[in-house]
């Protein structure tokens, strides 16, 4: 058994007794860091493969959420079709009803619940499974109204007295984008991730000695290290590991390394040791690079961590040049979005929608795909907010948006501290 395949049976056995211990709950919400999300993404996702014998159905989707008033309608389109080609490839299979209440709901949840309550009670081969629909939108137009539209679906179940079915949630367990809700249960996944880095490499790296090899295996041991606060092996690892990656000509492992390096100063409470290797870093790594955008970004962040505003606006402001010349177009957005916010004060105000407007420049030079995987959306929304009651500059940049990105292409943003 592979380590990922590993981590997925500790998630269904986790999983097994957070349902069997609230199982009464409507809804359930998994925590975790970015990486134990992913994984709990791939289990649900597993719960679909020909291999899988349970007798739990699992309805997973990652529409957008574009309102309260039109979600329940996109999952029930989504259940229609499917019914229609079992009619189309099985004989006798049982009506479906798609009544739905009379009563006046705040969202149109009911549109989702009611049909699916009807197909559970009237499929004989899900009369004794347990549905679980699993919802991750892959852009949320309005956090209020997806909040909503969630508690009016646990209000629904509560309310019909049927425990089978339920909704799933994830999100990361600091940074939560849903407010607390009491008819959902919250559990935390937790992965040991450099534990799972060390398996990997042990069952994929079966050529001992090699110089390859040992790089990775250095950068896996400082990761362990560092993880359980044991700076000085960690730091230890890193050496050698920069040692083997300049005998072996790998800049980016190198780079990599001393990066690493940053961050186990960093949390060894280290400043000028962290500086010094930042600026090693920026003498070794290729000039003109992805990489060296991604440090001078990685040196901002850290700056910014330490209250040094002011400094990291220039590492920022260098990562967006170097990206501008590279053709790096959405990082250098990223950049200028990044210190745009940094100026979002009465003062600074015009600061920030100079560099906001930097980002609407290098929007004309981006190619589609790029420029909608770009955080440009956000940049002209907040601009849209900025610009006041300037009408003219409304127009323009509705405009230019419109013809990126359509009619719809606003997002919800969080309001200026300054309008």
């Amino acid at each position: 058994m592979n380590p990922v395949d590993l981590e997925l049976v500790k998630l269904k056995r986790q999983w097994q007794n957070v349902v069997k211990a609230n199982d009464k709950k409507p809804m359930f919400i998994c925590l975790g860091e970015k990486h134990e999300t992913d994984l709990f993404d791939g289990f649900i996702k597993s719960r679909l493969s020909e291999d899988y014998d349970g007798e739990d159905i699992f309805l997973i989707h990652y529409q957008e959420f574009n309102g309260m008033d039109s979600f329940g309608r996109i999952l029930l389109d989504d259940w229609k079709e499917y019914y229609e080609l079992l009619e189309k490839s099985e004989e006798n299979i049982p009506q479906w009803e798609l009544n739905v209440s009379d009563e006046k709901f705040k969202t149109d949840a009911y549109k989702a619940f009611f049909p699916l309550l009807e197909l559970k009670k009237n499929f004989p081969n899900l009369k004794n499974s347990k549905i679980y629909l699993y919802i991750a939108p892959v852009r949320i137009s309005d956090i209020e109204e997806l909040s909503l539209w969630i508690k009016d679906w646990c209000k629904l179940c509560e309310n019909s007295g049927n425990q089978d079915i339920k909704l799933i949630w994830t999100e990361h367990h600091t940074y939560k984008t849903l407010p607390e809700n009491p008819s959902a249960h919250s559990f935390r996944v937790e992965v040991d991730i450099h534990q799972l880095m060390q398996n990997t490499a042990a069952h994929t790296n079966r050529k001992k000695n090699s110089v390859d090899t040992d790089f990775q295996q250095q950068i896996l041991t400082a990761s362990n290290h560092l993880s359980k606060g044991r700076f000085k092996e960690a730091e230890f690892a890193l050496r050698n590991a920069v040692k083997l990656a300049k005998e072996q000509k790998n800049k980016q492992g190198e780079i990599s390394a001393y990066f690493m390096l940053t961050q186990t100063f960093i949390a060894d409470r280290k400043k000028e040791r962290a500086e010094d290797t930042y600026r090693t870093i920026f003498e070794e790594v290729e000039p003109n690079s992805s990489l060296e955008i991604q440090m001078y970004m990685n040196y901002g962040s850290y700056l910014l961590g330490n209250s040094k505003k002011s400094k990291a606006e220039k590492a920022f402001e260098k990562a967006a040049e170097v990206a501008q010349e590279i053709g790096e177009y959405a990082m250098a957005i990223e950049c200028y979005r990044i210190i745009g916010t940094l100026n979002d004060t009465l003062l600074t105000k015009d600061k920030m929608i100079e560099y906001f407007e930097k980002s609407l420049d290098i929007a004309k030079l981006m190619e589609p795909s790029t420029r909608e995987s770009s955080s440009l959306k956000f940049v002209a929304s907040m601009l849209f907010i900025k610009y006041e009651g300037d009408k003219d500059k409304k127009t323009t940049l509705d405009n230019e948006m419109k013809n990126y990105f359509g009619e719809d292409w606003k997002v919800s943003v969080e309001k200026p501290k300054y309008s």
